[in-house]
């Protein structure tokens, strides 16, 4: 095997060992933020382990979905249903194949504000699609959350 074939190798190895020191600095904060739930978050670092490889294409998306996993374990809710930021994920690639209808639009800019990503005209466009059509909206969501689980993410 030549250094060409092992490149994309290297990469992706390049991505997971910055996702771990990325997870390792979100459980710190995560720390600090629930003191009462220390040991829980402590022991979840195998949680945050990625799903898909395309949560390590943004480190904001990434950190997203630690902080979510994080406040799930340190409140004792699921950590089995996709995340917010697994959400915004698949929403891009659905965008990218078939136009999104307003609810599908309105749960993806849902879904980029509970995310707490950078500000974009979709998740400025968040109320307005609420208004319209927020029990669709809610519906979506159970759904893609559902969709999204990782049973091995407990």
């Amino acid at each position: 095997m030549d250094l060409e074939q092992l490149v994309p190798d290297i990469n992706v190895f390049q991505r997971h060992f910055q996702a771990m020191e990325l997870a390792e600095e979100e459980i710190t904060k995560a720390v600090r933020t629930y003191p009462h739930a220390e040991a829980h978050i402590q022991k979840s670092f195998t949680l945050l382990r990625p799903a898909d490889l395309d949560l390590l294409r943004s480190t904001d998306v990434y950190r997203a979905h630690c902080r979510e996993l994080l406040h799930r374990v340190a409140t004792g809710a699921d950590t089995r249903p996709g995340t917010a930021a697994e959400c915004c994920l698949a929403l891009a690639e659905i965008s990218r194949r078939v136009p999104l209808n307003t609810s599908a639009a309105g749960l993806y800019a849902r879904m980029w504000k509970q995310a707490g990503l950078p500000q974009a005209p979709l998740a400025d466009a968040a109320e307005h699609y609420e208004a319209i059509t927020a029990t669709t909206i809610d519906e979506f969501e159970a759904q893609l959350r559902s969709k999204l689980a990782q049973p091995w993410r407990q």
